[in-house]
């Protein structure tokens, strides 16, 4: 397991770095995801404002790039793939079959803003320290949890459930409970905010946090997971909970753990089943029967067997789909340039469609879709950790489970995620070269080594495995 030393967990005990640009990028970003939406759900009631709000959150990740300091390395030097796919976004702008040029453009903003911001991170992990701000994250995430909780007990037409209340009631309640939002403007929003929980929570444990923290984290994570009645939110963060704590912790160690919980377990069943009139106990357990009820329900109808491959069967009709290499325009599904600037009549010839996989192919053709492809294999080859599972689950989410493009709070919280913890593993195992490399100068000042031993150091480091417990 990788973990952080004492050098890099207390901070009297290192030189502390300033905070650097990117660094207020990666902190301004998060806040904006998290109060974009509270200021637009709560304190602006114009949607011209609203959406500004939000093309601020969508802009950041261009930010970061074009206003890059002079030692930063641009990522288009660094992976050529990026060059390839940002030129095709391009060429769609000025494609026959685009609606308008506006179209395109926003096209481009919503299909570069993940990879443009990713491998920008991937070409200067050295001008990030997200883990500096771990202390101020939990708080904000500690107090999305609690108004989760506190919505839920609300019924739909308080003002915290503005969401609830300007929705149609099918969507955002189940049975008599609303559907959580949080501080965000929709539900996708806290479902997106939970695909960020998993790597907050692998930070925790990286940086060697108490385990009753972390497995509080995780609970509290789980129903509030159950209280959006998201099924592909939960399967999502079941899969990438699961597979980071059996990453960090090894099996004897969460046996231990599982262990030292039975007691604890058992005083918290006995107290549900002696108090079960309280509140908080009722509506823990109402969360999970609605959730319950809400898959039951899913599953009788036959929705969640079709729901991964529903907007497939448009594929099959030629008359509907002309162009399948290159597609219709990028943007051309894009609710936002919809309104703004006319809708598409090859994509009201193709009908509705809800799949991003599908969206993406549609406007870009297949072409677009192996340049994604491409992208998330390079980016998933890149990152520090090791791990296949969770290799495979990002690379997984990011071209079919989790919509990035449409739905940029999913980008952006994901994008966060891979980089605080991405970011937290690479400086550990900079730090634990560093120090092997001060242990061998030490040896050969000695004696104990020959000098060109340490000629071998760098050829070293590259195979250095990830399960290893560095030194406290």
């Amino acid at each position: 397991m990788i973990v952080a030393t004492k050098t890099m967990e207390n901070p009297k005990n290192q030189v502390v770095f300033p905070i650097t640009r990117d660094d207020k990028y990666f902190i301004i970003l998060f806040l904006v995801a998290i109060f974009g939406g509270a200021i637009r759900k709560w304190v602006v009631e114009s949607s011209l404002l609203g959406n500004l709000v939000l093309l601020v959150q969508m802009l950041i990740p261009y930010a970061m790039f074009w206003l890059r300091p002079a030692k930063a390395q641009s990522p288009f030097s660094v992976y050529k793939a990026l060059v390839l796919y940002f030129m095709y976004l391009l060429v769609q702008i000025i494609s026959p079959l685009q609606v308008t040029l506006f179209h395109g453009i926003l096209g481009l903003l919503v299909h570069g803003l993940f990879w443009i911001g990713i491998f920008y991170y991937l070409a200067n992990r050295r001008l990030f320290h997200p883990a500096r701000f771990i202390k101020p994250i939990l708080v904000i995430v500690t107090l999305e949890i609690i108004l989760a909780f506190v919505q839920y007990t609300l019924p739909p037409t308080h003002i915290l459930n503005k969401y609830a209340h300007d929705s149609v009631a099918e969507v955002a309640t189940i049975a008599d409970s609303v559907r959580v939002s949080g501080t965000f403007s929709y539900l996708s929003g806290y479902t997106a905010f939970l695909l960020f929980f998993p790597f907050f929570v692998w930070g925790l444990i990286l940086l060697r946090y108490p385990v009753w923290l972390v497995s509080l984290a995780v609970v509290f994570g789980g129903i509030a997971g159950f209280m959006t009645g998201s099924r592909s939110g939960m399967t999502l963060y079941v899969g990438f909970t699961g597979a980071i704590l059996l990453d960090a912790y090894p099996l004897k160690t969460l046996g231990m753990v599982a262990f030292r919980l039975v007691i604890p377990l058992a005083v918290l069943v006995a107290f549900s089943l002696l108090f079960n009139n309280l509140p908080v106990i009722q509506k823990i357990n109402k969360a999970y029967s609605n959730f319950a009820e809400r898959v039951t329900q899913n599953r009788e109808r036959g929705e969640e067997s079709r729901r991964l491959t529903w907007d497939l069967k448009y594929f099959r009709y030629s008359e509907r789909y002309q162009y399948p290499w290159t597609g219709i325009g990028t943007g051309a599904t894009y609710q936002g340039a919809i309104i703004l600037f006319g809708a598409s009549r090859l994509a009201q010839q193709f009908g509705y469609v809800e799949s991003e996989f599908v969206k993406v192919i549609l406007e870009g053709g297949i072409l677009l879709m192996i340049l994604r492809i491409i992208l998330a294999t390079i980016l998933v080859l890149n990152l520090s950790f090791t791990n296949k599972l969770i290799r495979l689950l990002i690379w997984f989410s990011l071209l079919y489970a989790a919509p990035n493009v449409f739905n940029v709070h999913n980008a952006t919280f994901l994008f966060l995620g891979i980089m605080l913890a991405d970011n937290i593993i690479w400086r550990i195992k900079q730090q634990a070269f560093s120090d092997r490399e001060v242990q061998e100068v030490m040896k050969i000042v000695s004696g104990e080594l020959p000098p060109e031993s340490s000629a071998r150091k760098s050829e070293e480091f590259q195979g250095y495995p990830q399960n290893v417990k560095l030194p406290s």
